[in-house]
């Protein structure tokens, strides 16, 4: 065979080779990537969602909402449910404080049907280093105020930072960003409130995956 027909033979055979090996490849982990994926959203959740208040797969039962007036959402977000025996027990709600010192600060609050914080997580925020991030939980305890309130513990209007004339401790030289959090929490409950109350224990939770035509 002509070297100038050869080369070009050879580095085709040698790319569909090595295209073929990647797509091999691709799919025998495709399956364990997404295994992996789920065991990590499970391990965030587990606060929010405690294993003994439910017995479903978390990663099924979600419902997509876009709530951008009420919980500030720019985009559409996933509510995680928790169910016993296919009631609901406790649900995750993503909810955004839009009035951060340094912008948007995304958090997930975890509550009960009866209304009350499981916990409160902090997904992302960009707050000012040694102040303003101090509402993360592994920077300070002042986000561990929030698990086991509720409307009943704590009335509505008193959903502030004490320097508002609220419940809620704020940082030392950094208001702005735990009001903010409060703020979201509250909203995050009344959104509960409004769809997930204690009535929903009477109803079979439907979900994607659950639904049929």
């Amino acid at each position: 065979m002509n070297k100038f027909i050869k080369l070009p033979v050879i580095l085709s055979t040698i790319t569909f080779l090595t295209s073929g090996l990647l797509m091999l490849s691709e799919s025998a982990t495709h399956e364990k990537i997404a295994e992996q994926k789920k065991l990590l959203l499970l391990t965030s959740l587990e606060q929010l969602i405690p294993p003994h208040l439910h017995d479903n797969d978390l990663t099924v039962n979600t419902r997509e909402i876009n709530e951008e007036n009420l919980l500030g959402h720019r985009q559409v977000q996933t509510v995680y449910v928790g169910t016993l025996n296919d009631i609901i027990t406790v649900v995750a709600i993503p909810v955004t404080a839009r009035n951060g010192y340094s912008g948007d600060i995304d958090i997930m609050v975890g509550i009960k049907s009866d209304g009350e914080i499981t916990s409160v997580k902090i997904l992302e925020q960009h707050e000012t280093p040694g102040l303003g991030d101090l509402i993360v939980a592994h920077k300070s305890d002042w986000i561990k105020q929030f698990p086991e309130q509720s409307f009943n513990t704590v009335q509505q209007k008193d959903w502030k930072v004490k320097r508002d004339g609220g419940q809620f401790d704020q940082i030392t030289g950094a208001t702005i960003s735990p009001r903010a959090v409060t703020m979201a929490v509250k909203k995050a409950l009344l959104y509960h409130q409004h769809h997930f109350t204690a009535n929903h224990n009477k109803e079979k939770i439907e979900t994607k995956k659950e639904k049929k035509p």
